[in-house]
């Protein structure tokens, strides 16, 4: 009789064990999500900034408002993660032009602060899922310190490719969207230059215009129209815009731009022709992605519509020919 109830004592600590490794899973995802959100939103405001600004130097009695539980919590688990940070990023300077040309193809900012923020907030993610793969494991597996450490370093390895992954596919999408929106807007640009307006002024009216259209154009053109009014010769402003923003469409309209003003030819011809050639490859485009879909259709149908679709229409067949032999 003492067998049965050391079974049943030993299945109710597995249960135990698992409810409590699951919670410490969903907590642990949910903080990691946290993270990884906080970690894409690079871009404040001016506002912001001259808020944080004067709430360091003690001078603006409005931005000395406390900061949230969580925005404490973040900035104490950066602090913590940022001498890991710099042991494993901090000496590649290969892979911090890396990740500037990555934040800026994603059109966040890509300074020095934001590239070593990037790389503190890829540790942390590390950091957070490597502990909570640890602990999960540690009650698991009632303390085993080899699956344990071996968790421990799959969880820290697999958050530190977490943030970079996502901030890849924000700048595929970006980019996708780029040559996307590009022809409507070279069409807009013709409108502009063929009214009488100069390639300055069209560059400023069209960034405006597009703002909610393209608005990844549109901030590629208003920080083109930013280094202009700074004083940057055009051709280099246009080089700039061609090589930032990581998409061949552009850096082809801007190295046929900076010809069409060498050479003296019409723009607005050259944005015609440009536009008309981009509408044909996007036009392309689709029609190559609709004939994959049907390529794309066939594993869904044989995985999980027809064996359905094949019990319901033979099932009723099978079940009376198994009933006329006298079986079942």
């Amino acid at each position: 009789m003492a067998e049965p109830a050391s079974a049943n004592l030993l299945e109710t600590n597995h249960i135990i064990l698992l409810v409590v490794g699951g919670v410490l899973l969903i907590i642990a995802i949910f903080g990691a999500l946290a993270v990884i959100i906080s970690m894409l939103n690079y871009e404040e405001s001016p506002v912001h900034d001259r808020l944080r600004m004067f709430k360091e130097k003690g001078t603006f009695e409005g931005a000395k408002r406390k900061a949230g539980a969580f925005d404490d919590l973040h900035e104490a688990l950066l602090t913590f993660a940022e001498p890991v940070s710099q042991k494993l990023y901090g000496q590649n300077l290969k892979y911090q032009k890396e990740v500037k040309s990555m934040l800026t193809e994603a059109g966040l900012l890509d300074n020095e602060e934001q590239v070593s923020r990037f790389m503190t907030q890829r540790a942390a993610v590390g950091i957070v899922l490597g502990a909570a793969a640890f602990v999960i494991t540690f009650v698991c597996t009632f303390g085993m310190i080899s699956y344990c450490l071996f968790a421990l370093l799959g969880g820290f390895m697999g958050g530190t490719m977490i943030p970079q992954f996502l901030l890849k596919q924000k700048a595929v999408k970006r980019k996708t969207e780029i040559r996307y929106t590009m022809p409507d807007t070279l069409d807009l640009m013709v409108v502009c230059v063929e009214a009488g307006l100069g390639l300055d002024s069209t560059i400023q009216r069209v960034a405006e215009e597009t703002e909610r259209m393209a608005p990844e154009i549109s901030h590629e053109f208003k920080r083109l129209n930013k280094e202009l009014n700074a004083g940057i010769s055009r051709i280099d402003a246009f080089q700039n815009m061609g090589s930032r923003a990581g998409v061949d469409e552009l850096r082809s309209l801007c190295a046929m731009i900076v010809q069409a003003d060498k050479m003296g030819t019409s723009v607005a011809d050259t944005l015609r022709i440009y536009a008309d050639d981009l509408r044909t490859k996007r036009r392309q485009r689709a029609e190559e992605l609709a004939s994959k879909a049907s390529i794309k259709m066939t594993f869904p149908l044989v995985l999980f519509i027809f064996p359905p679709l094949f019990i319901i229409l033979m099932g009723p067949i099978v079940i009376s020919t198994l009933k006329s032999f006298g079986i079942g």
